[in-house]
């Protein structure tokens, strides 16, 4: 004997088994002896049936679909108009920036090229150290006009003696 709960099991995988073949059935991709039973099990069975309206209806194309029509968005040219002028004030921007820094880096050269130049003018010092330079330097930094003489002459001596 077979049970109620059974006889449903049965059923319900039937009904699943049938379901499944509905959308290949529309398709008529299926077998004859598969289309037959489709077609019989639709005619028996009404909770079947109401799947296949509702599956249909959701799927397939109707003649009679006035809503799938497509209207013009009245927005859309204030919105690309609104979208051009926001990156088009990005872009200005973006370049601004680049402009900045190009000249930012110019300064900044032309600082440090005129600081190599200035430096080496400032710090100009004979290539030879002598000792009438040194006693030159030393005279003029204590404005001593007399000794400075005197000192020259003692280091002319001192260098004629050295050769």
């Amino acid at each position: 004997m077979v049970s109620n709960e059974d006889e449903r099991s049965g059923q319900v995988k039937r009904h699943s088994h049938i379901r499944s073949l509905l959308l290949p059935w529309i398709e008529l991709t299926l077998n004859e002896d598969q289309q037959q039973l489709v077609e019989e099990h639709l005619k028996e069975c009404s909770l079947c049936r109401q799947y296949f309206d509702v599956m249909s209806r959701a799927l397939l194309p109707s003649p009679d679909r006035s809503q799938d029509t497509l209207l013009p968005d009245p927005y859309l040219p204030t919105r690309v108009k609104a979208m051009a002028s926001q990156s088009g004030a990005e872009a200005r921007r973006g370049k601004n920036v680049v402009v900045l820094w190009t000249l930012r880096s110019a300064m900044f050269l032309i600082a440090v090229v005129f600081g190599i130049y200035l430096g080496e003018r400032l710090s100009y010092r004979p290539s030879t150290v002598t000792e009438q330079n040194l006693i030159a330097e030393y005279s003029e930094s204590f404005e001593v006009g007399g000794i400075a003489d005197r000192l020259q002459s003692v280091a002319q001596t001192s260098v004629e003696d050295l050769k």
